[in-house]
């Protein structure tokens, strides 16, 4: 067996530190156990696994992790990543520096968003409610003159028609 962090002590074989930092980009790599079983080293992380040889050259190792979810060969992807302009991240948006939390950091967005877009539709459903009743206070209200106005009329027209009556009489 070997010390932990490495698995092998050959200068040639890098440790499983070396491995996560290099395979950032691999989903879960930062959960990478490594153990040597029966002359094979056996690469395990998240719910995927690989096995090369004992001799296995450093090469090897990533294509063998990377066949394994299926991303692309070793020869596409630099040895060292370029330098990219990381884009301004807002305090509110959490950092996506390891791309295994990218699902986890996405997740939380539409969160707060599906959080956000029910705040706004419950103010706006409380305006349409408070316009609604404005407008029932309105009508309620202008029908209510209208009515006492009639009423009032009514007294001056129930007047005149006794009078009416009597002159005719």
């Amino acid at each position: 067996m070997c010390a932990p962090g490495f698995f092998l002590e050959s200068e040639a074989t890098m440790s499983i530190h070396d491995l996560k930092t290099r395979m950032a980009d691999v989903a879960g790599i930062e959960a990478l156990t490594m153990s040597l079983e029966g002359g094979r080293i056996l690469l395990r992380w998240g719910s995927y696994s690989a096995a090369v040889d004992a001799a296995a050259s450093d090469a090897e190792i990533e294509a063998a992790v990377r066949n394994a979810i299926k991303l692309p060969p070793v020869s596409l992807i630099p040895d060292k990543p370029e330098a990219i302009a990381a884009p301004a991240i807002s305090k509110g948006t959490p950092s996506m520096t390891n791309p295994a939390s990218t699902g986890a950091s996405v997740a939380k967005i539409m969160e707060d968003h599906v959080r956000m877009m029910g705040e706004i539709q419950a103010a706006q459903v409380r305006i349409l409610e408070a316009s609604l009743a404005r407008q029932r206070e309105t009508v309620a209200g202008a029908v209510g003159k209208v009515a006492e106005k009639v009423d009032g009329q009514t007294d001056d027209f129930l007047a005149i028609m006794g009078q009416f009556a009597n002159d005719l009489g």
